[in-house]
């Protein structure tokens, strides 16, 4: 069996998409009964593809209206044109293959129905942490688990300028810099630091995990732009890491999706996943617990995806169309769970005893507090850790507390996640 396929999109991941089809097609062809042919190519700029001696084309629609094309592979990135692009081919009777993560939280939903609807199969592995199987494993090894919990390192951006702070001792913005100088994080890396990266992949992770692709509304994120030294030395000082997680969980019907610094236990398996890295643990039934690990991004590591996908639609193997699910999303502010707090607060007599006040007032007990230095007359950190409260709890009191002239605002919260 042959496929022909048509490239959208020549940058980084689709660069090294054509390179590693023509030169594993061979590969491919001992393990499977499939030969793939590259058609055509689309970019704005022919760039390096003459090397590869393909045709070329600047038009997408050459490839998308092209009736020796069986799979249109998008790499263009983006919400528009990408999604045209994709409905067009759809529509045209041709297979899909796509890495667009931000494309499938706002229409994933829309896209899947239309591709049901025709008869055709869109491939998207490459969507989520780059050479990491974890989508075909959910979707076909865990068929028959149920999955409780999630947590992952899904933007290899933030981990690595986490772990840069945490071995290094630097502050954010200088290891901000180090990522851009090393090319982990781009120009303007707000997508990234701010989490929404990281928010667009739990979005795909819901559906497969839960039958159900969640508005971006009923994701909480935060991202990672105010973590400071203190807090990651703080943190490594009571035996905790910080790593922007994305965090699924399932209680019931209830289920609760958020994007968010975390601290976690040096035992926990993703507290070692370090660099440009990504990891995802699961905690299912009957399975239990699992770990993918692996390279999340990057044009070498995420062709392999790619190619899967290839494979997988052009032998119909590819994620069908789960059956959705009712049901309920749970708000950031019912959640109960363990906090780190800093404080900064002036060093004088009383300043404990007023905050402690305001948070037992909140239905909020105290696990520990931490103060090394002493200044007196200056502001100084103050760091605790409570036993479980409800957030909306803790908030009210924050803001009670960044008002008293004792303290020096905003104060610090960060989530914990012992389990």
């Amino acid at each position: 069996m042959t496929k022909k396929v048509g490239i959208i999109g020549l940058g980084v991941v689709g660069e090294a998409v054509v390179e590693a089809l023509l030169k594993y097609r061979t590969l491919i062809a001992m393990r499977m009964p499939l030969k793939i042919e590259v058609k055509k190519v689309c970019d704005i700029k022919k760039g390096v593809v003459s090397k590869y001696k393909l045709p070329f084309t600047k038009n997408p629609y050459e490839i998308i209206n092209d009736p020796d094309i069986d799979i249109v592979v998008e790499l263009i990135g983006g919400i528009n044109p990408a999604r045209s692009y994709i409905i067009s081919a759809l529509k045209k009777g041709k297979d899909v293959v796509t890495a667009n993560k931000a494309l499938l939280a706002e229409y994933g939903r829309d896209l899947f129905n239309l591709a049901g609807k025709l008869g055709r199969s869109i491939g998207f592995e490459a969507s989520v942490c780059g050479a990491i199987p974890i989508i075909k494993s959910i979707s076909e090894a865990l068929v028959g688990c149920e999955i409780n919990k999630l947590y992952g390192i899904l933007n290899g951006t933030t981990n690595y300028i986490l772990y840069q702070m945490y071995k290094n001792k630097v502050d954010f913005k200088k290891a901000l810099g180090e990522a851009q100088k090393k090319g982990f994080a781009e120009k303007s890396p707000y997508l990234d630091i701010e989490g929404i990266d990281a928010l667009h992949k739990l979005s795909i992770l819901a559906y497969l995990c839960f039958g159900v692709w969640p508005e971006i509304k009923n994701i909480y994120v935060e991202g990672i732009s105010r973590i400071t030294l203190l807090d990651i030395m703080y943190a490594r000082d009571l035996s905790y890491r910080i790593k922007l997680l994305a965090i699924a969980k399932k209680e019931q019907k209830k289920i609760s999706l958020r994007v968010h610094p975390t601290l976690i236990r040096d035992e926990h398996p993703l507290s070692e996943i370090n660099y440009a890295f990504n990891g995802i643990w699961l905690h299912t039934h009957p399975a239990g617990e699992l770990l993918f690990y692996g390279e999340g991004a990057g044009g070498v590591s995420t062709s392999s995806s790619v190619m899967a996908d290839i494979v997988n639609v052009s032998l119909r193997k590819n994620v069908s169309q789960i059956k959705s699910m009712k049901v309920e999303f749970e708000s950031i502010n019912n959640l109960r769970t363990r906090y780190y707090i800093r404080f900064m607060a002036l060093d004088k007599p009383g300043v404990l005893a007023k905050v402690s006040r305001i948070l037992a007032s909140s239905r909020i007990s105290i696990a520990s507090v931490t103060q090394k230095e002493r200044n007196r007359g200056k502001f100084v950190p103050i760091v605790m850790i409570t036993h479980e409260a409800k957030e909306s709890d803790l908030k009210k009191a924050l803001f009670k507390i960044d008002r008293l002239d004792l303290i020096k605002s905003p104060s610090q919260l960060i989530r914990i996640e012992d389990k």
